[in-house]
């Protein structure tokens, strides 16, 4: 029940059942350009979303845009996730998870990652995790991990591609990203603690239907997997699929992730957007 209730990114590699194959990726190199140049964010930017099962609220979720702040002698913005769980869901398998990124305004990297959240199944116990993403040393990633208070010990991350994202970023990457249909990029993106393999693809436009109205919008669709601490696949982890909607407009606002599971669509549903009112980072 607890990973149905993963949020956001959380919610996409959280919850699912298996798809077909995913194809080996083509080596980054390749690829098209993603992500490059400022993030497409505004200082005061503020989104909420509803995250349901079959019609039935697991939980909530806000994803706030918040100050520019110095880290590693380069400014950046602070971008923090918080879900929770909501009503019988919060009884059964309680979430209250804040997933915090400090994102480079100029290269629209992240440079840091860190996440508290509930310990499956306790809530009380609470897991600390940070990735030092600006500390990178080749292939090597810093993680550290904690359990309470106890004291960090290091989880380093093996990488195969030369940027590495956490979920927060790369959703801001998506805000940014165009392409003609049917484009696509191979990333490796940070959940917590572990690190995914995403293929992501430019699905099309669609009219969206949402609580702000209905919308014009560009989907994304990706199938993910678990990677272990060595960079391979976790073959005890099943192929998911998810779709990302953004609006297709000045805005681009993440509007709807819908993820396919053995239990239904797990979707998460925008309920109220606040545009801010700093000066956007990307022109």
């Amino acid at each position: 029940m607890r990973a149905l209730l993963s949020i956001g990114f959380a919610l996409v590699v959280g919850c699912g059942g298996s798809t077909e194959p995913i194809s080996q990726p083509t080596p980054a190199t390749e690829q098209p350009a993603f992500g490059a140049g400022p993030p497409l964010v505004t200082p005061g930017e503020r989104m909420m979303y509803r995250v349901e099962l079959g019609g039935f609220e697991l939980a909530q979720m806000t994803l706030a845009v918040g100050d520019l702040v110095d880290l590693a002698g380069k400014k950046t913005v602070v971008v923090q996730g918080h879900a929770k769980s909501v009503g019988l869901a919060d009884r059964i398998a309680a979430i209250d998870d804040t997933f915090t990124s400090w994102i480079d305004v100029e290269s629209g990297r992240s440079l840091r990652f860190a996440v508290d959240e509930y310990e499956t199944n306790s809530k009380t116990n609470i897991e600390h995790t940070i990735a030092d993403l600006a500390a990178r040393s080749g292939d090597r990633l810093p993680i550290t991990f904690a359990l309470n208070e106890a004291t960090p010990v290091p989880e380093p991350q093996k990488l195969a591609y030369p940027d590495a994202w956490d979920y927060n970023a790369f959703l801001v990457a998506l805000r940014a990203w165009e392409a003609p249909k049917g484009t696509s990029k191979s990333l490796e993106v940070l959940r917590s603690r572990w690190l995914w393999h995403i293929e992501v693809a430019i699905g099309g436009k669609d009219n969206l239907v949402t609580e702000l109205g209905e919308l014009p919008a560009l989907r994304f669709d990706a199938h993910t997997y678990k990677l272990d601490r060595a960079g391979k696949r976790d073959m005890a982890s099943e192929e998911r699929r998810f779709s990302v909607w953004i609006s297709d407009d000045d805005g681009r606002v993440p509007l709807q992730i819908t993820a396919r599971t053995d239990y239904g669509d797990v979707k998460m549903l925008i309920m109220d957007y606040q545009p801010g009112s700093g000066q956007r980072l990307r022109p």
